[in-house]
């Protein structure tokens, strides 16, 4: 057996105590134990390790209490630390599974992306338009265009938002398809200028866990980071 007697003779042991090896050179034969028995077993192999430690100390330079009880204390603070890690590892993959259902969710629903096209469908829901008017601005018009680059609505847009009733300027219903938006800004000086436009555009897929994360597959633009903010429609 090894020199236990030695001052450092345990903490050769300890930092291997859980090997075979460590346990062979006190003579000591770990229990068998269920596994949720494991913490207790160690401690058990700990104490024995400390005892025969105390078993081979020079009488005459007893081992030094103080020594005892920091041993003590780092080995109740490993086993605290093995819990917690236990533990976070149990919490996320909880985020990962909850991530995971929450994300199958979005797909089939839109959100609103940077853009100035969108296919309409044949529901009955209004298409959301929106843009960022500027400050400056004095008027600010929407105007639809239809996949053979036809106008078929021009609608105000001073508030930065048009839903948009799937008719044309007269009314009259429009077909499914692909559309094309165009907003305009006009200032107290009478000057014109273009402003980008956000449009729905489909959710088709999600990726869980993927090198970037969780991640949205977005029709027409790839893939988005669901830690992104994004407005989602119903």
């Amino acid at each position: 057996m090894a020199n236990i007697s030695d001052k450092n003779g345990l903490g050769g042991l300890i930092s291997q105590y859980g090997t075979e090896a460590a346990k062979s050179k006190a003579g000591i034969e770990k229990p068998e134990v269920k596994p949720e028995e494991g913490a207790l077993a160690d401690q058990n192999v700990f104490l024995k390790l400390y005892i025969e430690q105390l078993k081979g100390q020079d009488p005459t330079a007893p081992q030094d209490a103080n020594d005892m009880v920091a041993q003590m204390s780092q080995f109740s603070s490993l086993e605290r630390l093995t819990s917690i890690s236990d533990q976070l590892e149990t919490m996320a993959s909880s985020l990962t599974s909850n991530q995971a259902l929450s994300a199958s969710t979005l797909v089939g629903k839109s959100i609103l992306m940077e853009g100035d096209k969108a296919k309409m469908g044949d529901g009955v829901d209004p298409l959301v338009v929106k843009a960022v008017v500027p400050e400056s601005s004095k008027s600010a018009i929407l105007k639809i265009y239809d996949s053979s680059n036809n106008l078929v609505r021009t609608a105000p847009l001073d508030t930065g938002e048009f839903s948009w009733d799937k008719l044309d300027s007269d009314g009259n219903p429009l077909p499914a398809g692909e559309y094309r938006f165009a907003a305009t800004s006009t200032n107290a000086q009478g000057e014109t200028s273009s402003m980008s436009t956000r449009v729905p555009t489909r959710i088709q897929g999600v990726t869980i866990n993927g090198e970037e994360g969780t991640v949205l597959n977005v029709e027409n633009h790839g893939k988005i980071k669901l830690t992104k903010e994004l407005e989602i429609l119903g």
